[in-house]
């Protein structure tokens, strides 16, 4: 079937309230991306995620509780999880968490304040390579076509 229809799921993790609801709002203008759950802290967006795997996960670097590497590690941990691509929202140039957030799998930054239509587009972007990579997976497992 076309999978070009199926909406991208997005998780928001973020403990500033504020930005999570413009995030939501934003995004539910978007045809392609549905935001499934957001959460104010990482201990929440685990625990939601397990019973609803979204796409992609915007997830803050700095929140209380279990904080962004914190999310990354165990999401690593969970076979299911670690196929979430995650978007890592930073409000700094910290190189040295960046370093350490894309050693933990993490796809993506968005240095806020963001512009949004950036951030759509990344999401898009991201759930494409997601896609491509599942399909990639799907085709090494059908024999080779000849390209035409």
């Amino acid at each position: 079937g076309s999978h070009m229809m199926e909406k991208i799921k997005v998780a928001i993790a973020d403990d500033n309230k504020e930005l999570v609801k413009t995030l939501e709002s934003y995004l539910a203008d978007h045809p392609q991306i549905e935001v499934i759950t957001t959460a104010p802290n990482g201990k929440v967006i685990l625990s939601l995620m397990e019973n609803d795997l979204p796409d992609v996960l915007l997830l803050d670097i700095i929140m209380p509780h279990l904080d962004g590497l914190a999310v990354l590690e165990m999401m690593q941990a969970n076979e299911n999880l670690s196929k979430v691509q995650v978007i890592m929202l930073t409000a700094f140039g910290q190189e040295d968490v960046m370093k350490q957030a894309v050693d933990l799998g993490a796809s993506y930054f968005m240095l806020k304040p963001f512009e949004f239509d950036r951030l759509d587009n990344q999401i898009l972007q991201v759930a494409g390579h997601k896609q491509e990579a599942d399909q990639r997976s799907s085709i090494l497992q059908s024999q080779p076509q000849p390209k035409t």
